[in-house]
C-alpha cells in the first residue's frame, strides 16, 4: 500500500513537471498580451480545466486502448505525459476569457506536443510543416466552437459557458492529433510524406473521442 502512494505520488510529480516545462514552452511561442491574459487568468481557468478533462478521460483512455494496439506501455506511459500536458494546456486555453482566439492559440500548444512526441521516439521534426497541418487539423474543430466563442461575447455567465463549450473541443482536438502521432510513429510512418493517410486516422479518433462523450 505504502509503496503504491509513493509511486502514484511519483507519477503526479512527473506528471506536473511535465505539464509545467510544457506550458512555459507554449507561452513563450505566444503574443505577449496573449500570455500575460493567459497567466492573469490562470489559477481559475486551471480549475475549470482540469473539471472537463476529469469528466473526459475515462472515455479516452478507453478508446485509445483500442486505437493504440502495438504500441508498448512504457511508450504509452510517456507519451501520455505529454499529450496530458498538451491537454491541459489546450483546455486552459479553451478556458480563457479570450474571444474568438483559443481555436488558434491550440497551434503553438499542438506544434510544441509533436515536437516532443517526435524527440521521444528519435524522429526528425518539420515546424514549418506541423504548423501548416496543425492548422488544418484545427479547422475541424472550428464549426463546434464558434457557439462558445459567441457565447464568450455574453457579459458574466456567457464567458462561463463559452469557455465549458471550447475547453472540451480544445481537449478532443489535441487528444486525436497526439494519439495519432503517437500511433504512425510507432507504426514507423511519415506523418508529412503521408498526409492524407494522417488526416483520416485523425478524423476517425477525432470523432470517436467526440462522440465518446
Amino acid at each position: 500500500m505504502k509503496k503504491n502512494r509513493q509511486n502514484n505520488n511519483v507519477e503526479i510529480n512527473s506528471d506536473e513537471a511535465e505539464f509545467k516545462s510544457f506550458f512555459s514552452d507554449v507561452l513563450k511561442q505566444m503574443p505577449t498580451k496573449t500570455s500575460k491574459i493567459i497567466q492573469h487568468t490562470f489559477d481559475k481557468s486551471r480549475v475549470q480545466a482540469e473539471k472537463v478533462l476529469s469528466k473526459s478521460q475515462h472515455q479516452f483512455k478507453r478508446t485509445f486502448s483500442e486505437f493504440l494496439v502495438g504500441v508498448d506501455d512504457q511508450t504509452k506511459i510517456k507519451c501520455h505525459r505529454i499529450i496530458h500536458a498538451a491537454s491541459l494546456s489546450a483546455a486552459i486555453v479553451g478556458c480563457s476569457p479570450i474571444p474568438f482566439s483559443d481555436a488558434f492559440l491550440l497551434v503553438p500548444i499542438q506544434l510544441t506536443m509533436m515536437s516532443r512526441l517526435h524527440k521521444l521516439f528519435g524522429q526528425s521534426w518539420s515546424a514549418s510543416v506541423g504548423r501548416s497541418l496543425s492548422k488544418e487539423l484545427v479547422v475541424v474543430g472550428l464549426g463546434r466552437s464558434a457557439v462558445g466563442n459567441i457565447i464568450k461575447f455574453v457579459p458574466a455567465v456567457g464567458t462561463v459557458a463559452g469557455a465549458a463549450i471550447n475547453a472540451s473541443v480544445a481537449v478532443s482536438i489535441t487528444e486525436a492529433l497526439g494519439w495519432t502521432t503517437v500511433k504512425m510513429l510507432n507504426d514507423g510512418e511519415d506523418l508529412f510524406e503521408q498526409a492524407m493517410s494522417f488526416r483520416g486516422q485523425f478524423n476517425i479518433l477525432f470523432k470517436a473521442l467526440y462522440k465518446s462523450k
